[in-house]
């Protein structure tokens, strides 16, 4: 599942793995942007469980999310998987895959969608603020000993993880876990850090708005999720930023950073030094909760909600009230989909997206189902060196790259999460063909749902006939192929592989292999994707246009009331 949460090849960043690896495998399939960088998991294995030197027996068991008995190890059947978990309700996983380095990893189960309009952007703050200032080292310090470890150290944020990741060498490991534990457990919010961040973040915010291909998924979540949860902004808003005081991200730390919430994973390590390890460096020690975390209250200035609030509205284009946000953290995702479009007419190319609410990782069946859609619609640029596995043969590419000469790009994005999704097509033309693009992205969509008999009342404007193209078996079959093959290469990548098994576990208790995984891709039908494509158009849509927009403003409407879209 890792790869389909891991890497969005395309407009994604990561989710969980496992299935996190079928949302890498089609380029963002399950996959939550992140910064730096959703989740996961399919059927339950069976495990053996083993407490001290007692013998094991074969268990039909899900490592529950926070086990505060004694310390219990359980073992895969396959005997490749180990979790243990703590008295205190952190789980310590691991495989031992053979390998010249080490993977390390903490991931955290906290984000921005679980932020309220106090602690906006805290999680992009908890992220920078990595690898500074702790118990044990300083900023120099800290700085000094990734220097000398070499190999790869990094942390990043998601909208539902924060993740503290590391390649070394074997015997690097007690420095580099260390590191981590300090950096995670024991971090200290210096004034000196912090004006640090106030310098450079401004900077990172700019560079992003700057950059369509980044900022547009994230306005994507924004327009789609009005109500807050995954709507709420991912980077820390400007006024956040100068009101954040090392108090207020010490509560916030303490709030979240709980052991019910953290799992430490790692790859080609011995399971029991792993574990002495975490135990030498404080993992087993911290405090359980009383109770699941909700959000630190935060000491704010008497404007700083409001402030924050307004530059979160300036973003999605909404006036000082905006629409009513959830301030409940654990809330349940509400989509409501919406209209976006800004006009900047001297750019070069029209950027258009269209997303629908699709299916999080709660619906196993759907998520298989709309990660062999995204392969099956494929796409890319307009110039490709083609090759294999490129997805020449998708049908964004045979039916619209390859029969309109004025698209620029065309590619199926997937952005998958716990309990929801986001599906859709992202398409670039030159400008005033944005009226046509968007009715040309909305009959792709249209012809694969119309097999499950939706059908527009009228024809399309540039193509009449394609509403009735439905996908072939030879299209699934290469698409299922295609998603196998990438989901695969994708988990021979240690780093994905680690991300996998710690994000699994994490979101649900389980490690789902790669076979398994590969038996579901099989068994999706046909009437599975199209079925799939016609749920989505059973939702209102999400609709962003950046650039020459004159023409979608006038005809958006009736190009998506054409095809049985309903815009909001």
């Amino acid at each position: 599942m890792a790869f389909l949460f891991s890497r969005a090849a395309t407009t994604n960043a990561r989710a969980g793995l496992g299935l996190a690896q079928l949302g890498a495998a089609c380029p963002g399939l399950c996959s939550s942007r992140r910064l730096g960088g959703n989740d996961r998991v399919l059927r339950s294995q069976r495990f053996k469980s083993t407490t001290s030197n007692a013998p094991r027996t074969g268990i039909d068991a899900q490592i529950p999310l926070a086990k505060k008995s004694s310390v219990k190890t359980e073992v895969s059947a396959d005997g490749q998987t180990f979790v243990t978990t703590f008295a205190n309700g952190l789980r310590v996983v691991s495989e031992n895959n053979p390998g010249h380095f080490t993977a390390l990893g903490v991931y955290v189960d906290a984000g921005s969608r679980y932020e309220t309009p106090s602690t906006f952007g805290y999680a992009h703050l908890m992220d920078r603020m990595a690898f500074r200032s702790s118990d044990r080292f300083t900023s120099a310090e800290s700085m000094a000993v990734i220097e000398k470890l070499g190999g790869s150290i990094m942390s990043s944020s998601s909208r539902e993880c924060i993740m503290y990741q590391a390649a070394v060498f074997p015997n690097d490991v007690p420095t580099a876990l260390r590191l981590l534990a300090d950096t995670t457990l024991r971090p200290k919010f210096t004034p000196e850090d912090l004006a640090e961040l106030r310098e450079t973040v401004p900077w990172e915010l700019q560079d992003f708005v700057s950059k369509p291909d980044m900022f547009l998924p994230e306005k994507l979540h924004e327009v789609a999720f009005r109500t807050g949860t995954l709507g709420n902004p991912l980077l820390c808003p400007p006024n956040q930023l100068s009101s954040a005081t090392p108090e207020s991200l010490a509560a916030y730390h303490r709030s979240w950073y709980r052991p019910e919430r953290i799992v430490v994973a790692a790859v080609g390590l011995e399971h029991d030094e792993l574990v002495r390890h975490c135990n030498e460096n404080g993992f087993a020690d911290i405090a359980p909760s009383e109770e699941v975390a909700c959000q630190a209250q935060t000491d704010k200035s008497p404007g700083s909600e409001h402030s924050s609030r307004s530059w979160f509205n300036k973003m999605l284009g909404l006036g000082e009230g905006g629409a009513a946000r959830s301030s409940d953290p654990g809330a349940k995702s509400v989509y409501t989909g919406g209209t976006w479009l800004e006009s900047k007419p001297d750019m070069d190319f029209t950027q258009v997206y269209l997303g629908f609410k699709s299916s999080g990782i709660d619906n196993e069946q759907a998520l298989y189902a709309y990660a062999t859609l995204q392969m099956l619609l494929g796409g890319g640029g307009s110039f490709s060196a083609g090759g294999p596995g490129k997805g020449m043969y998708s049908r964004l590419y045979t039916r619209v790259l390859n029969q309109h000469a004025w698209i620029e790009s065309c590619v199926a994005f997937h952005h998958c999460y716990t309990d929801t999704g986001l599906f859709g097509i992202l398409a670039s033309c030159r400008p005033r063909n944005e009226h046509a693009l968007l009715d040309v992205v909305a009959t792709e969509i249209e012809a694969i749902a119309s097999a499950k008999g939706r059908v527009s009342s009228r024809s399309s404007i540039r193509r009449p006939y394609a509403s009735h193209e439905g996908p072939s078996q030879l299209e699934v079959r290469r698409a299922k192929n295609q998603l196998k093959s990438n989901l695969l290469m994708n988990l021979e990548s240690r780093m994905v592989q680690l991300e996998d098994l710690g994000r699994q576990i994490q979101v649900s208790g389980r490690k789902i292999p790669a076979s398994t995984m590969v038996e579901h891709i099989e068994a999706i039908k046909l009437a599975d994707i199209t079925k799939a494509a016609g749920d989505l158009l059973e939702n209102p849509s999400t609709l962003l246009v950046q650039g020459y927009v004159d023409g979608v403003s006038k005809f958006y409407p009736q190009v998506l009331s054409n095809h049985g879209v309903t815009a909001v």
